[in-house]
């Protein structure tokens, strides 16, 4: 059975499943130590974490952490390293990743702390796959509305005390940021603000939120102030109560990842 590892600096998050046993689901989060490392965090929940103690075929590690895109059409895998490096501050050793996301034709870059990757290498005897968060996230992003609008749909995915911006025409992808957030009024200035760089007008465009009700709600509420068609994202009615999406705590991008696995099945 595969393993999944979803890492962020508040929470480390353990899921078991396999898209030909929908129902074999099992999920544990474990709190992380602010004061320690990541690492070191890691290492702590190895010792304690029951799931890591089971059969694993395959390991992936699903990485919350900023991204930057690059147009599919132009993307070489050998400029990878640099255009990272160009777009976010180096800050230690670092292994730079990029994953594919067809559905709006662009390359996501990301990256983890080498010292992290050689703990999680060491630990599944490298049988390790990398992917960010963002990527299934904005794979389902682009097929949620285009029917109806077939134009401009904005996107706000609330997690981890940062919210993630995406703009979409059809399957284009316009604009992906990241802002550190913590209230509903932080998300509204600003991602009103830069859409509005965009042309996006919010009255009369649809907007969608993401994220636990705790954090969606609020977002939701206070956005409806400003903008007539606020949408609440719901996993439960999107995926058709799949027990992934009925389990309480797991975050919406880990939801994605594991059912957009499951509908290639």
């Amino acid at each position: 059975m595969s393993l999944y590892i979803r890492i962020s600096d508040t929470d480390l998050c353990f899921a078991r499943y396999e898209a030909v046993a929908a129902s074999d689901f099992h999920f544990e989060p474990y709190r992380v130590t602010p004061q320690a490392s990541l690492t070191v965090n890691l290492r702590s929940a190895m010792q304690h974490v029951d799931l890591l103690n089971m059969p694993t075929d395959r390991v992936e590690v699903l990485v919350e952490a900023p991204v930057t895109p690059v147009p599919l059409a132009v993307f070489q895998e050998e400029d990878a390293e640099a255009l990272y490096h160009a777009c976010f501050e180096k800050k230690g050793p670092l292994r730079v990743f990029y994953d594919t996301v067809p559905a709006v034709n662009a390359v996501f870059l990301f990256s983890l702390p080498e010292a992290t990757c050689r703990t999680l290498d060491e630990a599944f005897l490298g049988r390790v796959r990398y992917t960010t968060t963002l990527a299934s996230v904005v794979h389902v992003f682009a097929g949620k509305g285009l029917a109806a609008t077939g134009g401009r749909r904005l996107f706000v995915y609330i997690h981890d005390g940062v919210s993630d911006v995406v703009m979409l025409e059809g399957s284009r992808l316009l604009m992906l940021n990241t802002y550190s957030v913590q209230a509903p009024t932080d998300v509204c200035y600003y991602t009103f603000n830069m859409v509005r760089h965009l042309g996006f007008e919010p009255a009369g465009q649809p907007i969608y939120v993401a994220g636990e009700a705790a954090l969606r709600d609020p977002v939701v509420d206070n956005m409806q102030h400003y903008a007539s068609e606020v949408y609440a994202i719901n996993p439960a009615a999107d995926f058709n109560r799949h027990v992934v999406a009925t389990t309480e705590e797991v975050p919406y991008d880990l939801m994605c990842h594991l059912l957009k696995r499951s509908a290639q099945h």
